[in-house]
């Protein structure tokens, strides 16, 4: 339910921010809140306690947002998110907030997973044959992945590449095993 709650303030608030061309900024500041509220466990605390009300937990936004220089849409909807005590779904509201964003410029997100790093070259080649592939503009995040023998496994929207050694290992074993009968 809480989801639905996150999708409805983010195209909301994308709809304004869309209006006034300033969506991506609107998306850059989500996003910095949400990782303070994260990562300052006292803070997220204060934010998901259900004895603290509304009205407090908006005030302390209120002036925490104060100097920071956001625009007025994204500081209007984060501080009607606290005063109706929604503010506990920051995380949902701002990955709404991207896939609004990603939907309308028909952007598909995806994550790499390598043994080691890719170089900068291997990861635009990647990117590359993957849009290919899918026809799709797509948006990679790449991280290492120590449990790989080596390859890597993409996973975009709903398609998995997985050009692994062990999944090549897996592929030679099973033709080795239909061979030998």
């Amino acid at each position: 339910m809480s989801m639905n709650i996150a999708i409805r303030y983010a195209k909301a608030l994308l709809s304004l921010t869309k209006q006034k061309g300033i969506h991506a900024e609107a998306l850059n500041q989500l996003k910095a809140v949400n990782q303070s509220l994260q990562s300052d466990r006292q803070l997220k605390e204060f934010f998901e306690n259900p004895v603290i009300k509304p009205e407090q937990k908006a005030k302390i936004l209120k002036v925490a947002l104060s100097g920071q220089n956001f625009a007025e849409d994204v500081s209007s909807c984060l501080l009607l998110m606290a005063d109706r005590g929604r503010l506990s779904m920051i995380s949902e509201f701002v990955q709404a907030f991207q896939d609004g964003i990603d939907q309308e410029d028909g952007v598909t997100r995806g994550i790499v997973r390598a043994a080691q790093p890719l170089s900068k070259d291997a990861q635009s080649e990647l990117e590359k044959k993957i849009t290919q592939v899918l026809k799709k503009k797509i948006v990679l995040t790449f991280k290492e992945d120590p449990t790989l023998l080596g390859g890597v496994v993409a996973q975009v929207g709903g398609w998995t590449f997985d050009d692994s050694i062990e999944t090549h290992l897996k592929r030679l074993n099973e033709e080795l095993n239909r061979g030998a009968y």
